[in-house]
């Protein structure tokens, strides 16, 4: 198995919490599926329960986030992205799987967070993390 890419800088003397975490690309029509999180986007998906797979945590996490369900149609591979959360007040070293997949159904607009189709050309500009971008560009 390769090594995944790497994202971000790892400071010294900072302490990185340890995140394993998986998300899907889902793309219609040039445009990409992301939630939003306060004033960033993200891609559907999120932190791992211990014990749990990556295409677990994404299943789980898409039904959370968006109500609804969700298939994965293929591994895209894996990412470590180091960044800074303003919310907790952490850093975080993050170890993302990243799967393609579509809706099974469609968003209910009663989950935790609302779907946004924005533009794959501009998946750089909306991502709040680089490893969403690069997914979005492998997909």
């Amino acid at each position: 198995m390769s090594e995944p890419l790497i994202f971000g800088v790892a400071q010294p003397r900072v302490h990185y919490t340890a995140r394993r975490a998986a998300y899907v690309v889902i793309q219609r029509a040039g445009k990409v599926a992301l939630v939003r999180g306060g004033q960033k986007y993200f891609l559907p998906g999120g932190g791992a329960r211990p014990g749990e797979t990556a295409a677990e945590t994404v299943v789980r996490e898409v039904t959370e986030e968006l109500a609804c369900g969700v298939r994965l149609l293929r591994s895209l591979g894996a990412a470590v992205q180091y960044f800074y959360s303003a919310t907790d007040d952490r850093h975080y070293r993050m170890r993302a799987a990243f799967f393609v997949g579509e809706f099974t159904t469609e968003p209910a607009g009663t989950g935790e967070h609302e779907l946004h189709w924005l533009p794959v050309a501009d998946a750089e500009q909306y991502c709040f993390h680089a490893c969403h971008a690069w997914a979005v560009r492998q997909a």
